[in-house]
């Protein structure tokens, strides 16, 4: 457990040097709006694309602690290349190259996570609470540095820290590998996260959610430091603006363990996702940089649900040796098919009518995750499967009584029908 709480310390870290001055830094670089909309977009195909990759090595091949370590260390590389003077079009390739191999630190973080802890839906939030907890400490603590020094320090401080997190990784438990072919996947296109879709039918509605919701928070995440700016903020606000959010997250995470025992996992994510949409309406109206950071506390406790409630209902829905996978899927459709759509949309908006009107639809597609949430997400009465060691039986149980049940046997060209969660 010690080297599970190093890594989502220096998970934390390691975003906190960099992320909340994406946009700003390819400004300063001397990219338009709409520039660092394609990029940020272009980054986001990237981490999409890529995500189901680094899931498949990693519950089939390298297992989830060695596919973290070696996409670590991949992206402190590529990094550190991106901060060297290139031509605008070599820096936007070097920011995908970072994209493609940064993307799967999240999902298989959690992924190690969830596997080893006995009780997730109670131990998991303070587990990730240490992660928000250090990227606020470390996104201000930058924010200042940058404020002296400029933003050239940012690659090489996330590359060193990056280095620390894939020697922790190496300490990190592991569950085994998956063997498809006891889904029935070993001759079908797609690998793991084909087989996940086989495994739980309720999958696309989750996905639907996940996707609704993120595009508010990436496309707030991505343009709201220019609009601090734009309002006369300096990179010490855009930095209290993402740590104040993240320092949020810490007793929000907390509160999420209290929320989901007694809401569920559906109600606690409709219940964030709408307290989201709410503070995106707010930077419409806003014009005051200090305002718009007072409302990141509140949209710190609303992520912080969100993200508990998403990887809880991976973990819940998907048994352990695809958790790779279905951490996966959250994180791609999250930080990868909604951030392009947010990203794209967001660059060409703000450069035709500002930022208002923007925010307005992130505000309206917010708020409406929360019907195919309300459809898919598992109640607070629902069974709980509990998926045996060797993932072939699920006993449903709320109570401590089971039902088990053995999976039924599969051709190699149909995966079975799981349980409905």
């Amino acid at each position: 457990m010690a080297a599970i709480r190093v890594i989502f310390l220096l998970v934390g870290a390691v975003l906190g040097t960099f992320f909340p001055f994406v946009s700003v830094i390819l400004a300063d670089r001397g990219f338009a709006p709409a520039a660092i909309g394609l990029v940020a977009a272009a980054g986001s195909l990237a981490f999409a694309a890529s995500v189901p990759v680094w899931g498949h090595l990693a519950d089939v091949r390298l297992g989830r602690a060695g596919a973290l370590r070696v996409s670590v260390l991949l992206s402190g590389l590529a990094l550190v290349f991106f901060g060297l003077p290139w031509p605008a079009v070599v820096l936007a390739a070097m920011y995908l190259g970072f994209a493609a191999t940064e993307s799967a630190m999240g999902p298989l973080s959690d992924a190690v996570a969830v596997n080893a802890l006995a009780r997730p839906e109670r131990e998991y939030p303070w587990i990730r609470l240490l992660t928000s907890l250090s990227f606020a400490v470390v996104a201000i603590a930058c924010g200042f540095l940058y404020d002296q020094t400029g933003y050239w320090p940012a690659t090489l401080l996330y590359a060193g820290v990056a280095i620390a997190l894939a020697l922790a990784a190496g300490w990190a438990p592991d569950r085994p590998r998956a063997d498809l072919a006891r889904f029935g996947g070993t001759r079908r296109r797609g690998g793991s996260f084909r087989v996940a879709f086989g495994v739980q039918p309720r999958l696309p509605g989750v996905l639907a959610a996940i996707f609704l919701v993120h595009i508010g928070v990436l496309g707030g995440f991505t343009f709201l430091a220019l609009r601090i700016i734009e309002l006369g903020g300096a990179p010490s606000d855009v930095a209290l603006s993402a740590g104040l959010s993240a320092l949020a997250e810490v007793p929000g995470m907390l509160l999420a363990g209290w929320l989901v025992s007694r809401l569920g996992l559906r109600g606690m994510f409709l219940l964030s996702s709408l307290v989201y949409a709410a503070c995106i309406a707010t930077w419409v109206m806003l014009t005051s940089p200090q305002l718009i950071v007072a409302t990141r506390l509140v949209t710190g406790f609303a992520f912080a649900s969100i993200w508990v409630s998403s990887v809880l209902t991976m973990q819940r829905l998907l048994p352990s040796r695809l958790q790779g996978t279905g951490q996966g899927l959250y994180q791609t459709t999250a930080f990868g098919l909604a951030a392009v759509l947010a990203n794209v949309t967001g660059g060409l908006i703000i450069g035709i009518a500002g930022t208002g009107p923007f925010f307005a639809l992130a505000a309206v597609a917010a708020a409406s995750a929360a019907i195919p949430a309300w459809l898919a997400l598992p109640g607070r009465r629902e069974p709980v499967p509990v998926w045996s060691e060797d993932d072939t039986t699920v006993e449903d149980s709320t109570d401590g009584d089971a039902a088990t049940s053995v999976l039924p046997e599969v051709s190699p060209d149909r995966p079975p029908a799981g349980p409905t969660g």
